[in-house]
């Protein structure tokens, strides 16, 4: 695998977090940073888009990482622009020379949460 394939920029991994409320107030969903990596954006298949709209799931992004990152359904990634998207699925794929990496399908968050303290983009 060549450091192209990951040559886009950096993504930083979120998971959503319950922040402490005020007394009687209500918890604060927060992204609360786990780990950043470099990413190489793809192309979204026209297979892929109907089946996620087919699935009433979106499918904004499609993008592809190193396959030692811990990288889940369910996490957040917010990449170098700043937009905030969900993964909603992890796939391992073999690229060149029997190399693993994942892809990861991306769906931008049209409410932006809030980021804790810690390193972002």
């Amino acid at each position: 695998m060549t450091a192209l394939e990951f040559a886009t920029g950096k993504l930083n991994l979120y998971d959503l977090e319950y922040a402490q409320a005020y007394t009687g107030g209500m918890p604060k969903e927060t992204l609360e940073y786990v780990s950043w990596t470099y990413y190489g954006e793809r192309t979204v298949s026209y297979s892929r888009l109907y089946e996620a709209r087919g699935a009433d799931a979106p499918c904004d992004k499609v993008v592809r990482i190193p396959a030692d990152v811990a990288a889940a359904v369910g996490q957040y990634v917010i990449l170098e622009d700043g937009e905030q998207y969900r993964i909603d699925a992890v796939s391992t794929i073999i690229v060149a020379s029997n190399v693993r990496a994942k892809e990861l399908t991306l769906a931008r968050l049209e409410d932006r949460y809030d980021v804790s303290t810690g390193q972002t983009v």
